[in-house]
C-alpha cells in the first residue's frame, strides 16, 4: 500500500510541476529522523553517511527540496524535487530575483546568497524575515568546486513602459562579463507586468537572448480592456560556456496582437558554476 501511495502521489507531483523545465523527481528517499527530526515541505536536504536525508546546512551539499512527506507511523520517507518551484522558508528576507543559498545557521532553510556561494535557488516574489514564499529551484545538486560558483545580477526597480515590437526588441536589462571564469550558466529573469493605468490591455512578450538566439521566451496576456491586471512572469535558461569566454545576457521585451499598454520591472541573474567532474 504505501508503495502505492508513493507512486500515486509522485504523479500528482509531477502533474502539478508539469510547466517547470527540467523538473527531476527521487522517489521515497528515507529520512534519518534521529537527526532530522522535524522534516517540512520546502526544507533544502542532503544525504548522510548513511544514504539517509538530513537537513542540508551548506550550499555546496544540496540534494534538493523536500516535495511531499510520507510515514508509516515509525519511518519517513520524502520526494525530492531539484528544480521547479516550490515554497520555501528564508531567512533575512529577500526581494523578488534575488538568488538563494542554505542558511547554516538555519539547516534546512534559504537565505541571500553572496558571490561564492552555490545558489540553489532565486525567490520569485518578496519573502520577510523567517517567512515561507515561492523561489524558483535553479537545478539543485552538489557539483565540484562549486565554491567558485559567481553570481551577476541587474534590475529594473520601477515599472517602465514598452516600446518595443516584434521587428525591433526593446532591451530591459543586461549583463556582459568578461573572461567568465566558468563553464556552466544558469540566466533567470523574475518580473512583473501590467497594463498600465488599466485601460486598453496588453501582450508582452519577454525573452532572455545571448546575442545570437533566444535561451528562453514567455508571454504575459493582459487582454481585458477595461480593469487595470497585473501578472509575474519567470524565465530560466542555462548556457555552456568557456572560461574565457564573455557572454551577455540581455531581457528583451515587446508587445504584440495590437494590445500595446504594457509595462514591465524586473531582475536578471546570472548564475557562473565550473562543470563539475
Amino acid at each position: 500500500m504505501r508503495r502505492i501511495f508513493v507512486v500515486m502521489g509522485a504523479l500528482l507531483l509531477l502533474v502539478a510541476l508539469a510547466g517547470a523545465q527540467a523538473t527531476v523527481i527521487k522517489y521515497a528517499v528515507p529520512i534519518d529522523l534521529s537527526d532530522y527530526s522535524s522534516p517540512a515541505i520546502g526544507d533544502v536536504v542532503e544525504m548522510n553517511s548513511e544514504d539517509s536525508l538530513v537537513a542540508c546546512d551548506a550550499g555546496t551539499d544540496a540534494l534538493g527540496f523536500i516535495a511531499m512527506i510520507e510515514g508509516d507511523g515509525t519511518h519517513k520517507w520524502a520526494v525530492i524535487v531539484n528544480a521547479g518551484v516550490i515554497s520555501a522558508i528564508v531567512h533575512g528576507g529577500v526581494s523578488a530575483g534575488d538568488s538563494l543559498t542554505v542558511d547554516g545557521t538555519n539547516p534546512g532553510d534559504l537565505k541571500a546568497a553572496e558571490v561564492g556561494d552555490r545558489v540553489v535557488a532565486v525567490a520569485l516574489e518578496d519573502i520577510s524575515d523567517g517567512s515561507s514564499g515561492n523561489v524558483l529551484v535553479t537545478g539543485v545538486g552538489p557539483i565540484a568546486s562549486a565554491t567558485g560558483a559567481k553570481i551577476w545580477q541587474a534590475a529594473v526597480t520601477s515599472m517602465t513602459d514598452i516600446t518595443g515590437t516584434s521587428a525591433s526588441r526593446q532591451n530591459l536589462a543586461s549583463i556582459s562579463i568578461t573572461d567568465c571564469g566558468a563553464e556552466y550558466m544558469s540566466i533567470n529573469f523574475t518580473g512583473t507586468a501590467d497594463d498600465r493605468t488599466g485601460s486598453g490591455g496588453a501582450v508582452v512578450n519577454v525573452a532572455i537572448n545571448n546575442g545570437s538566439s533566444d535561451l528562453a521566451t514567455g508571454t504575459v496576456y493582459l487582454v481585458d480592456l477595461v480593469f487595470y491586471q497585473s501578472q509575474s512572469i519567470a524565465l530560466s535558461a542555462t548556457e555552456d560556456v568557456s572560461p574565457t569566454d564573455d557572454p551577455t545576457y540581455t531581457v528583451q521585451v515587446w508587445e504584440s496582437n495590437g494590445l500595446t499598454n504594457g509595462r514591465i520591472k524586473g531582475v536578471l541573474t546570472v548564475i557562473g558554476t565550473p562543470r563539475g567532474e
